[in-house]
């Protein structure tokens, strides 16, 4: 079987490189001076679009215009598979732009090249059959658990509800530590030093990626806010005057 990859940016060559130890993968992306990773062959929009499906490993934000670019060149039953870390939104826009008998399968691979880096066991992967029969659908959540994760299925709402905070809320939090300069000290404790791997994790990702996380995801700006709503109550109890300034905020 024949597996397509439309992008080799950082996440698409390490996803291309994993799929490629079960599957041919053929990879297409726009700059044609980016490699493909051993054991992937690059291809052109047409041989990309035969394959049995196709992978989209691009930026939340250029994923509107990628669909328009692919959809000419799709085979009728070519299974298109976005891997973007928001969901609602890039749901509509494949619903929205790709052809009404292209199957369609939501996923988010909840992990990257970082933190798959020892191995895939037990990390997880969401998906939604947006527009896939069931078939289909087992067969890929089979493929995943294969490699090792867990596969969760749930819908892209649900999804961006939960990813608020167990995604986005985690980047913002790791983002503004990292931007105040956590000190080394010798007295860490445990808990310090899991925040300043938190925060150095957190900025090896794209600030691209961050600001579409934060902004694409709609239940982001909510968590922002309780966020900030409990910084301020917690000053409040303090009786710190800078609670005032946050209150304003929120």
């Amino acid at each position: 079987m024949t597996v397509g990859v439309f992008g080799l940016g950082r996440f698409g060559s390490f996803w291309s490189g994993l799929l490629s130890e079960r599957f041919s993968v053929l990879a297409y992306d726009r700059d044609p001076d980016i490699k493909a990773p051993q054991g992937v062959r690059r291809a052109n929009l047409d041989e990309l679009g035969q394959c049995p499906i196709v992978f989209l490993c691009v930026t939340i934000r250029a994923l509107p215009e990628v669909l328009q670019v692919l959809g000419p060149y799709l085979a009728k039953d070519t299974i298109v598979a976005d891997t973007c870390s928001v969901k609602v939104l890039p749901g509509n826009w494949m619903l929205e732009h790709l052809p009404p008998h292209t199957p369609i399968l939501a996923t988010h691979p909840m992990f990257g090249p970082e933190s798959a880096k020892d191995g895939l066991e037990g990390l997880a992967i969401m998906m939604d059959p947006l527009r896939l029969d069931e078939k289909r659908t087992q067969f890929w959540e089979d493929v995943f658990a294969g490699f090792g994760l867990s596969v969760v299925r749930m819908t892209c709402d649900q999804h961006d509800r939960e990813a608020a905070y167990s995604q986005a809320l985690t980047h913002f939090v790791g983002r503004s530590l990292y931007r105040i300069g956590l000190p080394e000290t010798p007295i860490a404790t445990r808990w310090y030093k899991k925040l300043h791997g938190v925060a150095r994790q957190c900025v090896r990702d794209s600030h691209l990626l961050f600001e579409d996380m934060q902004t694409l995801n709609p239940y982001a700006a909510e968590m922002r806010r309780k966020v900030l709503q409990g910084f301020a109550d917690t000053l409040q109890d303090l009786g710190d005057p800078l609670v005032v300034q946050l209150s304003d905020k929120c």
